[in-house]
């Protein structure tokens, strides 16, 4: 109750912006649960396969990829609330999409635009945290912020599970569908059942825009000379080589922002194999129903919001680096013994700890990664950490389901075990003296109390 009660009184402390972009972030939960859900599902339901969700996967990751880099230029020169505002917009429109439309084509197109906008939020995610934000208050900002989230998301998991069940046994919207309304909702009972229920889902997200236009606009990081530049490739790959200059090969690749760009990569190259699949591996492999894999994934999102509550007075006892470790390493074999047994009971107790185990550190993660790169190139950083996430994701996210399809479920299970563990040599090989992470941090400490 202590721990809750500290949270209380800091999130009362935080700057206005970022105290607006928390009940922002809460708000929109409840719409990703029914998403993450629901959307493989709807388009199993229309009769597609595993290699084409999975390409389906693959063009949202594309569009995030492929605006990764320019969204980190946006970010360091424009206001955060203006970046947030127009992303989540334009995800809205492209989300529609997504639900009304039936064809290859136009599935695939509106997932690249709704990619295109998530890179958006995902670069200013962090960068807009850390403007608002004193370097003691971050630990906690960070994990609140992810667990408001996951809270919500919850909610969304479990109301998203029950939904389609609600909506098929409702014979008047079963019914067949009147010439004017066919091009718009499915024909099939279950894909109808889920496409409502996600056309619910983005209703339900409609208020978490008012948070942000109640924002102020936000100075962005990088000067006004640099602010009046064209932002086109030829200024990115300008800065890139001007932070590199005067580095040796085995400087760049030991920096501290090469080495989070690889840890990133690694884990976004396993995570793509089998983190798009769960529902499907449930429902169709293990035999759940929607409604009960809502249950299992909403409470693994539950314990871990608990767990990332957590995570801020562990890194205070044991270090970040050791937090971030520690934790991931006990999610490894939990994944290995899930990928495979067939007894259902067993998979859902052991993904509940997994995802906590895994996920739990991702709050102190975001923290480490910023302060360990100077505060002017924090957008470049963080926008090249997830590029290599969204990248690797991209290229695995469609092998994972040729895999599923041709060779079953257990090698994404074990290919992705490997590289979780890579990555988490990688990332303690490196940190686990948390030099560079004090030095960065005491010189912003510095300045903020000179």
């Amino acid at each position: 109750m202590s721990l809750l009660v500290e949270y209380f009184q800091e999130f009362r402390r935080f700057q206005r912006n970022a105290r607006l972009y928390l009940i922002s972030s809460t708000l929109n939960g409840m719409t990703i649960g029914i998403i993450l859900i629901l959307y493989n599902l709807y388009l199993a339901a229309l009769g597609y396969g595993a290699d084409f969700i999975g390409l389906v996967l693959f063009a949202g990751t594309i569009g995030a990829g492929i605006a990764i880099f320019p969204a980190g230029l946006y970010v360091d020169r424009f206001s955060g609330k203006t970046i947030i505002l127009w992303s989540s917009l334009l995800i809205g429109i492209a989300g529609v999409g997504q639900i009304l439309f039936r064809q290859p084509a136009p599935l695939l197109v509106s997932t690249f635009v709704a990619g295109v906008g998530g890179a958006f939020i995902l670069v200013v995610n962090a960068p807009f945290l850390t403007t608002y934000s004193t370097p003691a208050e971050r630990p906690l900002l960070f994990s609140l912020n992810i667990t408001l989230s996951l809270v919500t998301t919850v909610l969304g998991e479990v109301l998203g599970g029950i939904l389609p069940l609600w909506f098929h046994g409702l014979p008047w919207l079963m019914a067949p569908l009147p010439s004017w309304l066919a091009w718009a909702l499915a024909a099939s009972p279950l894909a109808r059942s889920y496409q409502l229920a996600l056309l619910l889902a983005g209703l339900i997200s409609g208020p978490s825009l008012i948070p942000l236009l109640l924002m102020s606009n936000d100075q962005p990081v990088a000067s006004s000379h640099t602010a009046t530049q064209p932002l086109i490739p030829r200024l990115m790959i300008r800065q890139i080589f001007s932070t590199l200059k005067g580095l040796n090969t085995r400087t760049i690749l030991l920096s501290p922002m090469a080495v989070m760009v690889a840890v990133q990569l690694l884990v976004g190259m396993g995570a793509g194999l089998f983190i798009p699949y769960f529902n499907i591996y449930f429902v169709q492999h293990l035999g759940a129903s929607s409604a009960l894999f809502g249950a299992i994934d909403g409470g693994a999102n539950a314990l871990n919001a608990v767990l990332v509550l957590v995570a801020p007075w562990l890194a205070r006892r044991v270090g970040k680096v050791n937090t971030m470790t520690l934790t991931r390493l006990a999610s490894v074999p939990l994944l290995l013994i899930i990928g495979s047994t067939n007894v259902l009971s067993l998979a859902a107790i052991l993904y509940l700890f997994r995802q906590g185990f895994m996920d739990m550190s991702v709050g102190i993660l975001q923290v480490f990664s910023m302060e360990v790169v100077p505060k002017q190139h924090r957008g470049l950083a963080n926008s090249s950490y997830q590029a290599a996430f969204q990248v690797a994701w991209a290229i695995t996210t469609p092998l994972g389901g040729l895999m599923i399809v041709h060779l079953g479920y257990t090698p994404i299970f074990l290919i992705g075990a490997c590289l979780y563990l890579l990555a988490i040599v990688t990332l303690w090989g490196r940190f686990r003296h948390g030099q560079e992470n004090d030095k960065v941090n005491d010189e912003e400490q510095k300045k903020s109390s000179g």
